[in-house]
Formats: structure tokens, sequence, C-alpha cells
């Protein structure tokens, strides 16, 4: 993990300064800013890996030639750009009690990030214009699930859910003068997200079932079956698509494929090629131990079958 190892002490910087300007919201959102934060801090050993979000600053210092102060701005601001958004799809999808106060909190952390943009920016600035086209590729994506299966369509769309966190980069890019690779690095940064969106609904194919929430696993054993999108599928025919038909290698077949297509971008980016193999490779892992435990079954192994898919 050198994409990661190397930043992690801005990584540490970045998320102090995010705990601080949190602590200075009115009672009672600073204790449940904080709390939410940490369910998104890299450095806690309980929380989520969103890498790419404060990472990609960084990983383009080599094309932008900003000073690790303008980095660490630009994650920050989207540090807060993550919690916002991440907040309003969790109210999209559970319609929880407390939306309420969620969508409160929300709009708190999304007045950071403006202020911390609008410190980079002037009004007159190209990353206005970008922010604004990757707002509404966000809110294309969040409502388009239910109707549209971008996995097996245009597959890219898959990351509109997460357009937002292309500010960062296409932000330094911007500050260096370098606006004439936005679109390339965006592309970039999209084939990243493809492929861990794919990794997350690996994990989390269940819950999306019991949900009804868009899952690329869901969408690729559906058409390996030809059907609509869980047309006919319940949870037992995609265990065993996973467990004894093996979908999960075909699975991370793709998000190889997605991967060199990254690795074959120009121009480089190292960190964002790295995490996005790393990705992969974690994907082909499962793939393999699930192998070995269909070659286990064959040789009579049912105790085998029944610790892995029995608890």
């Amino acid at each position: 993990m050198e994409w990661y190892f190397a930043y992690k002490q801005e990584l540490e910087d970045v998320f102090r300064q995010a705990e601080e300007r949190t602590a200075a919201f009115p009672a009672p959102f600073q204790h449940q800013g904080l709390d939410y934060l940490a369910r998104f801090n890299p450095l806690r050993e309980d929380s989520t890996r969103n890498y790419i979000c404060y990472l990609l600053p960084f990983w383009l210092q080599e094309i932008t030639g900003l000073s690790p102060e303008i980095c660490r701005k630009l994650s920050l601001g989207n540090v807060f750009v993550m919690a916002h958004y991440l907040i309003q799809d969790d109210v999209m999808d559970t319609a929880a009690d407390n939306c309420k106060s969620q969508l409160a909190l929300s709009q708190l952390f999304y007045t950071e990030c403006l202020s911390i943009y609008r410190d980079l920016f002037p009004a007159s600035s190209p990353f206005w214009s970008h922010a604004q086209t990757y707002v509404g590729e966000w809110a294309v994506g969040v409502t388009s699930e239910g109707t549209e299966d971008h996995f097996q369509g245009n597959r890219h769309r898959v990351a509109l859910k997460a357009s937002p966190l292309k500010m960062a980069g296409t932000g330094a890019l911007l500050l260096a003068g370098r606006g004439d690779l936005v679109q390339t690095i965006t592309a970039m940064t999209d084939t990243a997200l493809l492929v861990l969106q794919m990794s997350d609904d690996w994990a989390d194919w269940s819950e999306d079932w019991d949900e009804n929430s868009y899952n690329c696993l869901l969408s690729h054993i559906s058409a390996e079956q030809k059907k609509a999108y869980r047309d006919g599928l319940n949870p037992e025919m995609i265990q065993e698509a996973i467990y004894v038909r093996g979908m999960l290698t075909s699975y991370a077949g793709v998000a190889d494929q997605a991967v060199q297509q990254l690795e074959s971008m120009e121009p480089p980016i190292p960190g964002l090629r790295m995490f996005a193999r790393s990705i992969a490779e974690e994907l082909a892992e499962e793939a393999v131990e699930i192998e070995s435990g269909r070659s286990h079954l064959r040789r009579g192994g049912l105790d085998f079958w029944l610790s892995r898919n029995m608890k």
C-alpha cells in the first residue's frame, strides 16, 4: 500500500483539520459530525477506506507540482464533499427517522466544503462549472439506478454516484494550469471508482438485495442467466451462482479488465493505478478462495461448505 503509506502523515493533518472544523459546528451537530467523520477516517482501524477521495490531489502531485499545503486543502474539501453526499445517499436509501438531523448535518458539511473551495477558486474559475457537472452526474446516478442497468450498459455510469469526489482532482489540475488534462484524469478516476464500487457491491450484495439497492454483482449474475436485472433471482440462486458456478471469478475478471484499461491510459498516475490494482487483486483473491472451497467440496469437504455458508 505504498499509494497510502507515502501520504499517511498528510492524511493525519487533513483529518485533524476536518475534526477541528466539525467541532465548531453548533450543538448537537459537532458530536454527530465527529462521529460521522470517524466512520471514514482511514487512520482508524474500524473505518471504511475511501482512500481515493482524500488521496487524489496527492497522487496528482507529480503532474501538478502543487505544494503539500494546497493538496491538503483540496483533500480537506473532499472530506466534507464526501460526508455531505454519503449522508444524502443514506437518507435516500433508508428514509431513517432521524433524517432531519442527518440532512441538517449534511448541509453543515457542504457549507464547509464550499468555504474551502471558495478560498482556492474565484467565482470566475471553471472549477465551479465542473463542480456543477459533477453534482448533476451524482443526481442522475442516484435516481437512475432503479430504472437502468448501468453495469450491463455504459459500465462507467456506475461511478456517477461518486462524481462529486472528482472536484479535488479537477481543482488540482486547474490550479496547476493543466485544464487540458481534466477530461482524461476524470475518465481515469471514473475507472478506478468503477472498480471500487464493484468491490463494495461484492461485500454488500446481501444487504443491497434486502434493500432493493442496485448492485453490480447482482447485475453480473442476472446477465449470466440472460435475465433482466434481478428478474427471477433469489438469495439462494445468488449464493449458488457465487459458490457453485464461480461467478465471482468472472466478476473479478471484469474488474481486472477495467484496471488494465486504466493502466494503459496516459499520463500515468501511479498512485491511482496501484489503488485500483489492489482492489481488483483483493476481488481475485476472494474468487480464488471460493474456487478452492469448491475443490474441497468435490473432494467431499461438506464441512467446509457448511462452515462458510451456514453462519
